[in-house]
């Protein structure tokens, strides 16, 4: 480079630029290629390397004309830190693919997974889908994938669990979109006489749940159905209903109804707790409450005082929130199913 090229590039800005596109650059690249190498299975095999280029060929099924196209993908990986060389092959190289490759920390390799894709999808096609009345679907997105995903949140959600289900004593549970069935799995750990019922709305995370049912022996205590809460016939035999981060999953302007259903299935003294993200700073709640607004069926975060008012309008009694994690707008909503006062209460907001 010359001094002339040097001083027009200082001139203009530019070297300011290139240095801060080349450090979008290999982020977005850093996030692409964990998701891939996740996504193909290969990461854990690179994790517990060094292995061999023809055993990672072997591994994906491909025939000798791939083996150079791997190697150019296992490169990109070296050179955006992930991965290294060594004599015996390639392995993971970063503390974060290390860890991320640990089955202890999958919710975090299927948040990398959800952000490549689904997040991808959303900022990048939305002016594009707005500009052709074209929404998203809950198809547009892997059920599984979220179910694991949503587990990031799993120690402080259990910690508001642990708050409505006793330790001992006969008690039933509905968990609303029970996702992979983790917190059925704390509710049922934490009390043995309990005994709970997951509804479930996806087809792929219903199955997971199921799965993960039989394997941690609860069937003979928890159940798994697949279907829409809206439509289940009220059964007022629940002494806690929950729902874990999911009432963006329901319209904004259905949610009291929704909300007065739910109620509907509490015994009189029962509670429902309710976890969410809200509308707040940091981009993992605006990208949520992005996929909210475009996604069909669905809704917008709430705000906190909103959702308040609409568990009180649809019956509730004595709602409290708290935040349950420092400096974020993840919070805990508790209502009182009082039979008498939520009639009061409903008939009052009906006029």
């Amino acid at each position: 480079m010359t001094f002339r090229t040097l001083a027009t590039l200082l001139r203009g800005g530019k070297i300011r630029m290139f240095r801060a596109l080349n450090g979008a650059a290999r982020d977005f690249h850093r996030v692409a290629f964990l998701a891939g190498a996740i996504r193909s299975g290969l990461l854990p095999r690179l994790a517990a390397g060094p292995v061999p280029l023809d055993a990672l060929a072997s591994a994906l099924r491909l025939d000798p004309s791939g083996h150079e196209r791997l190697e150019a993908w296992l490169q990109t990986g070296i050179a955006l830190g992930e991965l290294e060389q060594r004599p015996g092959g390639y392995a993971a190289r970063s503390a974060l693919s290390r860890r991320l490759a640990d089955p202890k920390h999958d919710a975090a390799a299927a948040f990398i997974e959800e952000i490549a894709g689904l997040h991808h999808a959303l900022l990048t096609q939305t002016p594009e889908r707005l500009h052709a009345g074209r929404r998203f679907t809950l198809a547009d997105q892997n059920a599984r994938m979220i179910a694991r995903s949503s587990r990031l949140m799993e120690p402080f959600v259990c910690e508001a669990l642990a708050g409505a289900v006793p330790r001992h004593g006969p008690f039933r549970l509905l968990e609303i979109g029970c996702g992979a069935a983790a917190y059925l799995r704390f509710a049922a750990r934490r009390n043995p006489e309990l005994t709970a019922v997951g509804v479930e709305l996806q087809a792929e995370a219903a199955a997971l749940a199921r799965a993960n049912i039989a394997e941690w022996n609860l069937e003979k205590r928890v159940s798994i159905e697949l279907g829409d809460i809206r439509t289940r016939t009220s059964e007022a035999s629940f002494d806690l209903a929950t729902l874990h981060q999911n009432i963006y999953y329901f319209p904004v302007a259905d949610r009291v109804a929704l909300l007065r259903h739910v109620r509907s299935f509490l015994k009189p003294e029962g509670r429902l707790l309710l976890t969410t993200l809200s509308q707040g700073r940091g981009s993992p709640a605006a990208v949520l409450d992005l996929w909210g607004a475009m996604t069909a069926g669905c809704g917008r975060l709430p705000k906190p005082a909103d959702l308040k008012a609409q568990l009180e309008k649809a019956g509730f009694s004595e709602v409290t929130s708290r935040r349950l994690v420092p400096g974020e707008s993840f919070f805990a909503f508790v209502g009182i199913h009082r039979a008498n006062l939520g009639r009061v209460r409903e008939r009052r907001n009906a006029k």
